[in-house]
């Protein structure tokens, strides 16, 4: 059964939202071979603002008997906001929880007057593309 309702993403997740993030991309075409204190560095580089300025009120984190299962991270980049992650343990899959938390951002974002909102999927992630298109996204070629 999933989480009832997500939490705000604190700095003081970045171990556990490290350990999501392996998890999460273990064995997918996202995974690139990461170690714990590879994906610890990125955790806190999206908290140092390295992937854009982190918006905590349209990031969210789902928690299932005290560990982190998904989280949706929006950062502002470009003058755009951007789900820099989302990620859910293997464990939490079809569950809708990266529906949850995109559905979270954008209804923040639009509380604060955003327009539009931006991400980057792997080409053949063929899960996140078929989310991301049922809610409404578009495919923006990346110029070359």
């Amino acid at each position: 059964m999933p989480p009832e309702s997500g939490r705000a993403l604190h700095e003081s997740d970045t171990l556990p939202l490290a350990e999501l993030m392996l998890d999460a991309y273990r064995g997918t075409i996202d995974d690139e071979g990461e170690s714990l204190d590879d994906a610890v560095a990125v955790v806190e580089s999206l908290f140092k603002d390295v992937f854009g300025v982190l918006d905590t009120s349209a990031s969210v984190v789902f928690e299932e008997n005290g560990n982190l299962v998904a989280a949706t991270a929006v950062t502002h980049h470009d003058d755009h906001p951007l789900v820099a992650f989302s990620m859910t343990h293997p464990t939490a899959t079809r569950q809708g929880l990266a529906r949850r938390g995109l559905r979270h951002a954008i209804g923040q974002l639009a509380r604060s007057g955003c327009r539009d909102l931006r991400l980057v999927v792997t080409s053949g992630n063929l899960a996140a593309e078929a989310l991301y298109a049922s809610e409404g996204f578009a495919v923006v070629p990346v110029p070359s």
